[in-house]
């Protein structure tokens, strides 16, 4: 298993798959989920994170195989093992359309296209949310488990104490992360698409931000306020998803489903 003494490994792993130096996700996701590593000797040469929620569904992330390991079978290798590892019913990832092919094979379906949007936010606070308090923390996680469809009151334990922002409304709620230079965006809870506009303009003010949204009105809005789409992924199950998903509006991160 991976432990944060390997992250320095895993950042140049991904470096050598072109990767963004991520060093703040990769130390977030070691820290809720189980990493497992494939070794060469000394050699880090590949890698998969399982993030479990309880006994219902898990997330797979960071599936990477060193450049100089490839068409070795390796990735399969990693991804049944996570499979086998997560035990649970629901199964969920991010794909490229690299990594498509392969998860298909495994049991996985696409069920929608996510799109990230990053740039300098041109807008204004809608001043419609307001900072967590003590007291609201049990029923963002409430409202989470039943918009993601399963409790995830472990990772935000850890959640409350890595975001740099969580404001919460009557009907929705917003967290923010620091991502090197970037304010990342997610979780994005709302009742509509404009109640998500609201939200996201109360945390992104001032900031250079990233969004990954699946839906396209929400995703014109960020648009026309200046936080452009760059790169989509496959979002993928295996199972089927439980919740009430039409009210999330934007991921934690990919990496967490």
């Amino acid at each position: 298993m991976l432990t944060p003494d390997d992250l320095p490994a895993c950042l140049r792993l991904g470096s050598d798959r072109g990767w963004s130096e991520e060093p703040e996700k990769w130390a977030f996701l070691l820290r809720v989920g189980t990493g497992f590593g494939l070794f060469d000797g000394d050699e880090l040469v590949g890698t998969t994170i399982v993030t479990r929620f309880g006994d219902e569904h898990a997330a797979v992330s960071m599936v990477l195989v060193a450049s100089s390991h490839g068409g070795r079978g390796l990735g399969r290798r990693l991804v049944e093992h996570a499979l086998a590892f997560a035990d649970a019913p629901v199964v969920s990832l991010h794909a490229t359309s690299y990594g498509k092919p392969l998860y298909e094979k495994l049991g996985f379906r696409s069920v929608g296209v996510v799109t990230a949007h990053v740039g300098a936010f041109g807008g204004t606070a809608s001043g419609t949310s307001r900072p967590v308090a003590e007291a609201d923390r049990a029923r963002v996680v409430a409202v989470d488990a039943e918009v993601f469809g399963a409790d995830r009151s472990a990772m935000w334990g850890a959640l409350f104490g890595f975001a740099s922002q969580v404001r919460v409304a009557d009907d929705g709620f917003v967290a923010t992360w620091l991502n090197g230079p970037v304010t990342m965006v997610g979780p994005v809870v709302a009742p509509s698409v404009a109640r998500a506009a609201e939200l996201v303009a109360d945390v992104a003010v001032g900031a250079t931000v990233r969004v990954d949204v699946r839906d396209p009105a929400l995703g014109a809005w960020l648009e026309a306020h200046g936080v452009v789409p760059r790169f989509t992924a496959e979002l993928m199950v295996r199972g089927a998803f439980s919740g009430d998903r039409a009210r999330l509006y934007a991921p934690v991160m990919q990496a967490l489903g």
